[in-house]
């Protein structure tokens, strides 16, 4: 979750930790519910390789580099 949202920021593990549960629940509710873990695993990857400072890390970059 720390890892998702960002390290090193405040808001970044309590981001992480709420995308990480929304997701979880939203995915727990449909037909999906066999390959839930499969899913999120996919999506962590995904975000920790693309994102390297999390998603409060990247917001932050875009934010510095445009405005």
């Amino acid at each position: 979750m720390t890892l998702v949202g960002g390290v090193g920021t405040i808001f970044g593990p309590l981001l992480g930790a709420g995308f990480i549960v929304s997701m979880q629940n939203y995915l727990s509710g449909g037909e999906l519910g066999n390959y839930i873990h499969i899913i999120m695993g996919v999506v962590f990857v995904i975000c920790v390789l693309s994102f390297r400072s999390g998603i409060v890390g990247q917001f932050a970059k875009f934010k510095r580099d445009n405005f």
